[in-house]
């Protein structure tokens, strides 16, 4: 029963939000505005961003000395997203995860590893542009709050003394474990990009990439519901958004991406319905793109595992 919160709260989630759309005129005509072209566009950048998430993971496997074609790193990449909406908060890692030990013979320790490469490239990442774009909008004639920028600043200062204590050996958090293992996962981390800087180079390249790629896609869906916003606005938008899917609380983040978008319009003076409406058709284009290449590959990729085994 405890497996099935996750999925009950997200199938309660998007009622709560498909009923509250239909229920505003507004958001029907602003829907309805969306043209062919720029759904078009949206699902290129949806397209664009899942071939630059292939590349943040091969990036990241080359920590670990792996390698992996583009096909099936894209077929991976897509089902490992498309998996999330299926498992209970974050079960699209533990399938790729069982995958990668399949066919790739990688050990579980490896994948941590990587996984947590990954997982603090891109909390850098986000904080560190999301922290610039606070900095360079209270130049401007934006309200952006001071605990906008102390958000931002906290989640580098915390990642970097994560990390000083890694490089310690992480003996202050010895008498907590959880917190012990993720700073002794990243001291390995540390030491792999030590010892390959093109390797962390080439991660931190990728998953600027990926952040960029779906800021765009946001600021496309943001300016087709009517609502445009400039550059700065929407990389601190979707920094905030990119920092809430390192900790999946729903399947897919349903619900949680939206409430940040919206909290995040806010703070640069874009309506909740409009930001609410411009997340979901975000969020639509992304799924179609994500299942359809996702269901695509899964049969090939079973069937490689399969072989594997046997």
């Amino acid at each position: 029963m405890k497996r099935l919160i996750p999925f009950i709260a997200s199938i309660v989630i998007v009622g709560i939000m498909v009923a509250y759309v239909t229920t505003q005129d507004d958001l029907i005509a602003a829907l309805g505005n969306v043209s062919l072209l720029q759904i078009a566009l949206l699902l290129l950048l949806s397209f664009a961003g899942l071939l630059a998430q292939t590349e943040q993971f091969r990036a990241a496997l080359t920590v670990t000395d792996t390698e992996m074609g583009m096909v099936e790193a894209t077929g991976l990449t897509a089902v490992n997203t498309m998996a999330n909406y299926y498992i209970p908060a974050g079960g699209g890692p533990v399938v790729r995860g069982v995958y990668m030990n399949a066919v790739h013979d990688m050990a579980a320790s490896a994948y941590v590893v990587l996984t947590v490469a990954t997982v603090a490239t891109g909390l850098g990442v986000a904080a560190i542009a999301g922290l610039a774009a606070s900095i360079a909008l209270s130049f401007t004639d934006a309200d952006v709050g001071w605990e906008v920028f102390a958000a931002f600043a906290g989640v580098v200062v915390l990642l970097g003394a994560a990390m000083l204590f890694a490089l310690a050996g992480g003996r202050i958090f010895a008498r907590f474990d959880r917190i012990s293992r993720f700073v002794g996962q990243l001291a390995v981390v540390v030491a792999l990009w030590r010892s390959k800087p093109r390797a962390a180079v080439l991660l931190v390249v990728w998953t600027t990439v990926v952040l960029v790629t779906q800021a765009t896609r946001l600021f496309v869906a943001f300016d087709a519901v009517g609502a445009p916003v400039d550059v700065l606005e929407m990389v601190l938008i979707g920094s905030l958004v990119s920092i809430s899917f390192v900790i999946s609380l729903t399947p897919g983040n349903l619900g949680i991406k939206e409430g940040v978008t919206v909290v995040a319009a806010a703070i640069v003076g874009v309506e909740a319905n409009v930001a609410l409406i411009a997340s979901l058709v975000d969020r639509g284009a992304a799924l179609i793109v994500t299942f359809i290449i996702g269901l695509i590959a899964l049969p090939f990729l079973v069937k490689r595992a399969a072989a594997t085994k046997s």
